[in-house]
């Protein structure tokens, strides 16, 4: 009877580990995945903004020819987005009325501006970090150094002017204008 007991919980000690092993190894996994994903992969990132600006292009000129579709322009003026961008016209039941295409158009341009951010993102993290640090000039300086830059710029345009001015009638007598 006790080896009977023993047996029963040896088998269960053995089912209570391999779920446990099961369950790690399932965990272990999906851990190494997110760690993945979390990882930062520089080209695919530029590969991934890359595709998302063409995308939200792609989306834009779509988008535009399903508003000028749902407004109905006349066929007379056709702009370039509705001569290759009338997804109306590819049969797809999902395109058949403007509203759809505007919908679907507008949801993958946030899908496209959502990658653009994503993208974006893990470099301007740091920007940020950095704009902690920085120290700004006083009201005097700052007053000081903009006005030397634009007497400069005043003075140069002046400058250019009066160069115009003299060289003028010498350019056009050389090249006879």
């Amino acid at each position: 009877m006790e080896t009977k007991d023993n047996e029963a919980k040896e088998v269960k000690n053995a089912e209570k580990e391999q779920t446990k092993t099961e369950k790690v190894t399932k965990e272990g996994s999906m851990s190494r995945v997110w760690a993945f994903i979390k990882e930062e992969h520089k080209f695919e990132n530029w590969l991934l903004f890359a595709l998302a600006l063409i995308l939200l292009v792609l989306s834009l000129y779509i988008l535009l020819a399903g508003i000028g579709n749902a407004m109905g322009d006349d066929a007379t003026v056709n702009t370039f987005a509705d001569t290759f961008f009338d997804i109306s016209l590819s049969g797809w039941g999902i395109f058949n009325k403007p509203w759809k295409v505007i919908l679907i158009s507008s949801i993958i341009v946030v899908v496209s501006l959502g990658s653009i951010v994503y993208c974006i993102w893990p470099v301007c993290v740091p920007s940020f970090k950095e704009l902690k640090f920085v120290t700004w000039t006083d009201k005097k300086t700052l007053f000081a150094n903009s006005l030397t830059v634009i007497s400069f710029i005043v003075f140069l345009t002046v400058l250019f002017y009066l160069f115009n001015l003299a060289l003028a009638p010498l350019l056009n007598l050389i090249f006879g204008a």
